[in-house]
């Protein structure tokens, strides 16, 4: 409903531009590539202001609300306003011009809310080409590109205040230069495809990558960890969007996966020079996503450069005046198209992007745009301490923002962006996901080609800080192993693997499980985390918490615990019974895991071994008279206890022992050792003939020594993780012995929704 009302807003808008006092004239109004209502009025001389106002009606009770405001210098000048949409049933608006130079207060403040074009500065002539330039490029788009180049360039060079204009090596525009050492880059008009939908193109690759999955995966590269390879050294997050509106715009999609996962976003719908300055004022950018055009031009050296085009029009006072410095050190170029503004655009370089942003350690920075995957740009990124860079190696097209989502979807895991994988996925590194994208041809511009294009299709190439190169977006457990005592070490423990980045130090991190902070052993960024295991562990999930430079948390980890009363019963003679019943807890990590995106699941078998919270009994109960004068009697009993496996007295009697291999890919416990030893108290009374009596008390032990051998079928159901209860008797002559076990429904079991 609010998007249906905003657009009334803006039909109405369309309808409603009136001409006010010094009676400047509605030259056009339109709707912009950002959804601003965009107004373009001529100013008589004479003004020294002009105010964009709005109004809910147009009665003789209206009141006026100044929204955006503009010095002029009073010369005839033709204005554009930028009205971003307003929360309202209807508005009017209306353009005042005055004489006063003093600007009244307004609600609306921004470089590109409003543009001052004059008919003339100082009697230059670049206006004149600025303006034929951009019907030139209008007039000749419909010309194959050679001839298209041939024409821009046969105009320009008749221009006697250029000095050159030809087609950068690799280029579809074509660069000008003045002879004053100022260029202008003359871009050809974008790929704009109606086609079929963005997910044609890498449905062709899916059909290939599908085939040859399982060989892939076979040769995946393990993870390296190498020291220097973190989570960015700052959460500060920006996303951009600097193309037209027929481009699709991925950066609120992950501008929003950011904000999922704690990274502070600033959105920029729109981008300016200043904006762009500003970026990291406050503090170094973590995380970079902008959506550009990306040109070749001509240094003054005479290499080549390349530059990223903002939304910010480039007038003549612009260039003169506050940004002078800046085009003069070589900061700032110039790109046109064939707006109807008919001014060229500023665009960065990299010797603007060293001077003026500044980008965190292990920082991850993906530009989507044509040509950008330069050395000499990345170079300028990474001298700004930008960990990794990421762009296009060529000419990309309308659907190149899909491999950057693709990019983020793995480094969040997100499992929104296509394909998704079913358990969904953790997240992963960067250096996994570059292999799998090139692996499958997701690094590929997945738009349609160029007629006659004879090369292949853009590919998205990275460049890396030698020292501090981008690594993860957040912490991410893959599996969790069990580790038996080491020297120095002597208990049990677990190995956390997956992807960490460096020791943040013990004030800095947390090892969750079950909610419970847990003694973090060692924290190995090529090897793993090692907890050591709790003496009665916590049911629930591993998490992995790093707070270095801002707070962020793992995906979380199930480790499965099973609590299984087992009953063993010996009957003998007469009514004697002994009975040990006993507490068993293990537990494992038995969800699979995946070493990179879209690998199929990986089961490896997983030891279990008891902790120190098993319990049980042993009693005797029952009679028998082995003859008519004498009577045994069974009673009493003993408690059975657990420690942790690696102590030195586990073997002392009184204990239940457990250990076990889970083979997770079959369900099967095999093997599971389970012995428990206790006593309880024997009793025989012999009567003599003479009627007196004798009394004898000694102990008697019993020991459940296992499942013997073969083992009888353990499984786990794989559905829901029960572990399937079952009896299991023995042979024994008169006697009976027998082993019997309820089916158990685990803590925290992995389902379908677990991320792998």
């Amino acid at each position: 409903m609010n998007i249906y009302v905003l657009l009334i807003n803006l039909l109405i808008l369309c309808l409603a531009i009136m001409a006010t006092a010094a009676n400047p004239t509605n030259r056009n109004s339109y709707f912009d590539a950002n959804g601003h209502f965009a107004v373009e009025v001529d100013i008589p001389a004479g003004s020294r202001q002009a105010v964009l106002e709005i109004s809910d009606n147009l009665g003789s009770s209206a009141v006026w609300r100044p929204m955006i405001a503009s010095p002029l210098d009073g010369r005839a000048a033709r204005a554009l306003f930028r009205l971003p949409p307003q929360n309202s049933p209807k508005v009017f608006a209306r353009v005042k011009t005055h004489s006063s130079p003093t600007l009244p207060p307004v609600e609306l403040t921004g470089n590109d809310l409003c543009f001052v074009r004059y008919e003339d500065l100082d009697g230059t002539a670049r206006t004149t080409f600025f303006a034929s330039a951009s019907d030139k490029i209008r007039e000749w788009n419909a010309l194959p590109v050679a001839q298209w180049q041939s024409n821009l360039i046969a105009w320009a060079l008749q221009d006697p205040a250029v000095a050159t204009a030809e087609v950068p090596t690799g280029a579809n525009d074509v660069t000008v230069r003045f002879k004053d050492g100022m260029t202008l880059v003359l871009m050809r008009p974008p790929r704009r495809y109606t086609g079929p939908a963005t997910l044609e193109a890498p449905l062709a690759i899916k059909m290939s990558r599908a085939m040859s999955l399982s060989k892939a995966a076979s040769v995946a590269p393990k993870a390296v960890n190498q020291v220097g390879e973190n989570l960015p050294g700052s959460n500060a997050a920006i996303t951009a969007f600097s193309l037209e509106s027929t481009f699709p715009n991925s950066a609120p999609t992950i501008a929003g996966w950011l904000r999922t996962h704690k990274y502070q976003v600033t959105e920029f719908p729109r981008t300016t020079v200043d904006d762009i300055k500003n970026w990291s004022a406050a503090k170094p950018i973590g995380v970079l996503f902008w959506q550009s055009h990306g040109i070749h031009y001509k240094k003054k050296d005479g290499t080549r450069g390349v530059a990223l085009v903002t939304r910010q029009f480039a007038t003549p006072e612009m260039i003169n005046g506050k940004y002078k410095a800046m085009v003069d050190a070589g900061e700032l170029d110039f790109a046109i198209d064939d707006n109807p503004w008919k001014l060229p655009y500023f665009a960065i370089t990299s010797e603007f992007v060293r001077k003026h942003i500044k980008f965190a350690p292990n920082s991850i920075v993906v530009v989507d745009a044509c040509l950008a995957g330069d050395a000499e740009l990345a170079k300028g990124f990474n001298d700004a301490h930008c960990g990794s860079f990421a762009s296009w190696d060529w000419l990309s097209g309308p659907y190149s923002g899909t491999p950057c989502l693709k990019v983020f979807d793995r480094l969040l895991g997100m499992n929104e962006e296509p394909p998704v994988s079913s358990p969904p996925e953790r997240s992963f590194s960067l250096k996994a996901i570059r292999w799998w994208m090139s692996a499958f041809g997701f690094d590929i511009d997945p738009s349609p080609m160029y007629e006659d294009q004879t090369r292949p299709n853009a590919k998205l190439t990275w460049f890396h800080h030698p020292t501090a190169p981008g690594h993860i977006l957040r912490p991410s457990v893959m599996r969790a192993l069990h580790e038996n005592a080491f020297p120095g070490e002597p208990y049990a423990k677990y190995l956390i693997e997956g992807d960490f980045g460096d020791d943040p130090g013990e004030s800095l991190r947390e090892v969750l499980w079950g909610g419970l902070k847990m003694d973090v052993v060692r924290w190995a960024p090529n090897t793993g985390i090692v907890i050591r295991m709790p003496a009665s562990p916590p049911a629930g999930n591993i998490e992995v918490i790093v707070k270095k430079d801002f707070l962020t948390r793992s995906n979380l980890l199930p480790i499965t615990q099973w609590t299984v009363p087992f009953t063993y019963d010996i009957k003998t003679e007469g009514s004697l019974t002994a009975k040990m019943e006993m507490t068993v807890k293990f537990r494992a990590d038995i969800h699979g895991s995946r070493g990179n995106p879209e690998m199929p699941l990986q089961y490896l078998p997983t030891l279990f071994f008891n902790m120190s919270d098993c319990w049980g009994t042993v009693s005797g109960t029952g009679t028998h008279n082995p003859s008519a004068n004498k009577t045994i009697t069974w009673s009493g009993g003993s408690n059975l206890t657990s420690i942790d496996h690696n102590q030195e007295d586990t073997r002392e009697l009184k204990r239940i022992r457990a250990t076990g291999t889970i083979q997770t890919k079959t369900g099967l416990i095999n093997p599971f050792n389970l012995t428990a030893d206790g006593d309880f108290t024997e009793t025989e009374v012999t009567v003599h003939p003479d009627g007196s009596s004798t009394t004898e008390i000694r102990k008697q032990g019993v020991g459940f020594a296992g499942f013997g051998y073969p083992q009888p079928e353990l499984p786990i159901n794989p559905g829901n993780s029960v572990f399937r209860g079952n009896t299991i008797t023995w042979p024994a002559g008169t006697n009976s012995i027998k082993l019997s076990w309820p089916s158990v429904t685990p803590q925290a079991a992995p389902d379908i929704e677990t991320p792998r």
